[in-house]
């Protein structure tokens, strides 16, 4: 008997570690970039966000990534794109997203202090600097012409309508480029046949249903669910034609020589 209470002690205490772990493991997918991957020839993901999170990052002070979830695929040919958003609306999320050209590091997270773009020390406090404006060098001797952290205090890094930057603990850093962002009905939103070319894109989404974060609109996490597919694009006969009118032109010139 006494060897069954321990195995039974021993049982309950693994239980509890996994339980712990899963919900470390949970706050840490919420608190880090932890994109989920979407297959481009036509696939979906769903993720959770604030109502706040997608809208907040519109303003000067930008917003905090904690508050969005991030998508990312991979297009190997030109293409055309068609991607929607869809949310709870009976929930008030109001779901709102922005396409990048390029992904951030998987774990990366405001404030590092290993962005160059973001000067703050390793207590994310800000590094003195006259002023970020692209040209002028912090205490380390790095240029941020993203972020003004002199005369403003951000909540955090994400630009919903910008180009911007984020690293992980662990030094790895990277720029993701600003495409187009949709923000256009009080429901669902869609971007169209949109021209991409080859390449690695993030699309971070949220809620724009509450323009500040304070009490009545941080709520629940809501799932958004990001839906994608891809028509590759061949080569326009028009640029065959211009190649070939090139050509010609420069065999009329060395018989004019």
């Amino acid at each position: 008997m006494k060897t069954m209470k321990v195995n039974g002690a021993v049982r309950t205490m693994v239980a509890a570690a996994i339980a712990v772990g899963a919900m470390m493991w949970a706050g840490n997918a919420i608190a880090h970039v932890d994109y989920s991957f979407i297959n481009a020839a036509g696939g979906s993901a769903s993720a959770p966000m604030k109502r706040f999170g997608w809208i907040d990052a519109t303003d000067g002070n930008l917003g905090d990534s904690h508050q969005v979830s991030f998508f990312a695929f991979q297009l190997n040919e030109d293409s055309l794109v068609n991607i929607t958003m869809t949310g709870a609306n009976e929930l008030g999320l109001n779901p709102a997203f922005t396409l990048y050209g390029g992904l951030l590091p998987g774990q990366a997270h405001d404030d590092t202090g290993f962005d160059p773009l973001n000067p703050v020390d390793g207590s994310f406090n800000k590094i003195a600097s006259p002023v970020d404006n692209g040209v002028t060098q912090d205490a380390a001797g790095r240029v941020s012409p993203f972020r003004d952290t002199v005369n403003i205090d951000f909540e955090g890094q994400f630009n919903a309508l910008g180009s911007w930057s984020m690293a992980t603990d662990s030094g790895a850093w990277s720029v993701i480029e600003y495409l187009t962002h949709k923000n256009d009905t009080a429901g669902n939103e869609s971007l169209l046949g949109y021209f991409l070319p080859a390449g690695s894109y993030t699309i971070v989404a949220g809620g724009a249903a509450c323009t500040t974060p304070g009490a009545d609109c941080t709520g629940p996490f809501i799932n958004g669910t990001i839906s994608l597919n891809a028509s590759p694009v061949p080569v326009p006969a028009a640029l065959y034609l211009f190649g070939t009118g090139l050509i010609g032109l420069a065999g009329l010139a060395r018989r004019q020589r």
